[in-house]
């Protein structure tokens, strides 16, 4: 293999010798610095094959090059599917992700040298971080990159976002409040889920929780999605029905019960007028309790 101190286009001495691909990748400008592929002769056919994969390719072709590529796009795709199963991620994610490839892959093809690469850890964080905002799943680009950190590997993720923009547009990023109410109604069909409430109850307490962040839409700017969304809910069902406790409930959002309770106050003062729907709840918990 010959080896490449310093890349040609940006000079740093960062180099990267992906196998997978067959390419020395420049870590810091992504330039290709050197081809490390080897041709075989026209007769060194690769053989026809089937697979499950949706991102494989199933025809014939001639050398190592096209093996190369074959074998980075279906190790991205089992790569995705890794993080996929590590950060429990609803199964879109897979199809959305591996769409991103190749719509990737199929542009790069035509531009011309000097050329821009991705590693195989590159294009799995990628690819997956912008099917998670199709979905507008709950995290955020910091949190999902120290997710994947420890299994796939250190990687900018802005920075090897800015170079995809070169080929094809990305997906606008989540805003705030979206965030939040994904927060939100990924922690009622949790507490539907594991029959803490009904599931009539979840969609109206999720409803006006949402309604709550909007209402107070400043409060989200700067502040973890998953502590407001918390807030949210919890003031939302003190409002309602009072069916939690501040301990128990924090324990179930997984976040600090002392600083939920000043948002929720401060969401319970600002709120909305509760739903009509939930008139009823509220009258049989107090009918429960005695009150009345």
């Amino acid at each position: 293999m010959c080896e490449v101190e310093r890349c040609t286009e940006c000079g740093s001495k960062s180099i990267l010798y992906d196998e997978t691909s067959g390419e020395a990748v420049c870590r810091n400008c992504g330039l290709v610095v050197f081809d490390m592929v080897e041709f075989s002769a026209p007769t060194d056919r690769i053989t026809k094959s089937v697979s499950s994969n949706p991102i494989a390719y199933t025809n014939d072709a001639v050398g190592t090059e096209f093996a190369a590529c074959h074998r980075l796009e279906v190790n991205v795709a089992y790569a995705i599917e890794q993080v996929m199963h590590h950060l429990c991620l609803p199964q879109a994610t897979k199809l959305l992700a591996i769409t991103y490839v190749k719509r990737l892959r199929r542009a790069m093809r035509q531009q011309t040298d000097p050329k821009i690469r991705f590693t195989r850890t590159e294009l799995t964080a990628i690819a997956t971080w912008t099917a998670l905002k199709q979905l507008k799943y709950p995290i955020n680009c910091n949190e999902f990159s120290q997710k994947i950190q420890p299994f796939l590997g250190e990687v900018n993720l802005m920075k090897t976002e800015k170079r995809a923009l070169h080929f094809i547009e990305s997906v606008p990023r989540i805003s705030d409040v979206e965030l939040v109410t994904a927060h939100i109604n990924k922690i009622v069909n949790v507490l539907a889920d594991n029959f803490v409430i009904d599931i009539p109850y979840s969609h109206i307490l999720g409803k006006y929780a949402i309604e709550m962040v909007h209402a107070k839409h400043n409060i989200v700017k700067g502040r973890k999605s998953d502590l407001i969304a918390a807030s949210a809910v919890f003031a939302a069902d003190g409002l309602i029905a009072e069916y939690f406790t501040l301990r128990v409930f924090a324990e179930f959002a997984n976040v600090g019960a002392g600083n939920m309770s000043s948002f929720a106050e401060i969401f319970r003062r600002s709120a909305p007028p509760v739903p009509k729907e939930s008139a009823a709840i509220h009258f049989t918990e107090n009918l429960f309790r005695g009150i009345f």
